[in-house]
């Protein structure tokens, strides 16, 4: 039977929890939820509880954990979405849909063609957005929270690219490979960034000093993408790619 899911920032120590706050107010008041109700909790750290309601206050409610077990739907493979941030309403739907999909971290890169520029309001749009990965996990049933890492520059983020196996940068040039080929060479990556430019593209020096730093160039097709869109396309096939489950691309 379908239960409602809810997050808990801190992991419980005893079975008897009040829980406060924006998910408090949800169970109250949007819920609408009586003793004895039956919900699932989950801590963004990997496990999932399942708890009972047994005290209501005006702004908090009290909980007893029935059950507490590790539950991990994650991908074999960490991937992380570096991408120049798009203008309007378009970052909350990139951001959403790459935590939907299972996407392990995001970072908000700012480039030389980069048209939105909130590296004075950081904190605030990052605030935002990890609202937004919370009621994803909780729609999708994740019980990981995707990471949303501070705005960094380009230069900064090619200069940490040897952290992962396969560092990607998207781009339409003719000599870059396509994923099919990379996943063939790589075939056993379990740590990959790709990095997602802004409307006009990487600069050519941006495109140099990441080959300079081992990135490999990648096309993800025959159009040309809007940064969304090349974030949930490329995120979506090297998930298919490196799942257990399949053989594809090899």
């Amino acid at each position: 039977m379908h239960q409602d899911r809810f997050y808990l920032s801190d992991t419980p120590e005893t079975q008897e929890i009040w829980l406060d706050g924006g998910e408090a107010h949800h169970i109250l008041h949007v819920k609408r939820a009586k003793p004895g109700t039956k919900i699932t909790l989950f801590d963004g750290k990997g496990f999932e509880y399942q708890a009972r309601v047994t005290e209501i206050l005006r702004d908090k409610v009290k909980l007893f954990i029935e059950q507490s077990r590790a539950v991990d739907r994650e991908s074999p493979v960490d991937i992380t979405i570096a991408f120049s941030i798009p203008k309007g309403k378009h970052a909350p739907f990139l951001i959403q849909k790459c935590a939907e999909l299972g996407v392990q971290t995001l970072i908000p890169i700012f480039c030389k063609r980069s048209v939105v520029d909130i590296r004075d309001t950081a904190g605030e749009k990052i605030e935002r957005w990890k609202k937004i990965v919370i009621e994803t996990s909780k729609q999708c049933k994740r019980n990981y929270i995707t990471r949303i890492e501070n705005i960094i520059s380009f230069a900064d983020l090619v200069k940490n690219a040897h952290h992962f196996d396969l560092p990607l940068i998207a781009c339409i040039e003719p000599y870059a490979k396509t994923l099919k080929s990379l996943v063939h060479d790589y075939p056993s990556a379990k740590k990959i960034v790709c990095m997602i430019g802004p409307e006009g593209g990487f600069t050519e020096n941006e495109i140099g000093a990441a080959k300079e730093a081992n990135c490999m160039p990648v096309v993800i097709g025959n159009s040309t993408l809007r940064v969304e869109t090349a974030a949930i396309a490329i995120s979506s096939m090297l998930l298919y790619a490196y799942s257990e489950t399949t053989t594809t691309f090899s």
